[in-house]
């Protein structure tokens, strides 16, 4: 099941994200929106670390995971990515 949702960042900036969840795990996770990161390749490690991660992981852990990757967020935090990562399970979960 696929699921999905964004944040708006209080400056403005929106965070998206959609996941594929399997056997409830992220299978794929997917982050976009209008925020920078350096340097850029980070954003393809941010998906990496939280992909396959169960989806009952709770708040403190998904943080730890994003906050393991070394990169600068510019627009946007590692708070952000959680919250839209959270929304779009449950998005996937109502499906």
């Amino acid at each position: 099941m696929d699921g999905e949702a964004s944040v708006k960042v209080p400056n403005g900036k929106l965070v998206k994200v959609k996941v594929k969840i399997s056997e409830n795990r992220l299978e794929e996770v997917n982050i976009r929106g209008d925020f920078f990161i350096e340097p850029a390749e980070a954003l393809h490690d941010l998906e990496e670390n939280i992909e396959n991660i169960s989806v009952d992981t709770n708040r403190e852990d998904l943080l730890d995971y994003i906050n393991n990757v070394e990169a600068e967020l510019i627009g946007f935090s590692s708070e952000d990515i959680v919250k839209a990562v959270r929304e779009a399970i449950e998005d996937g979960d109502s499906e």
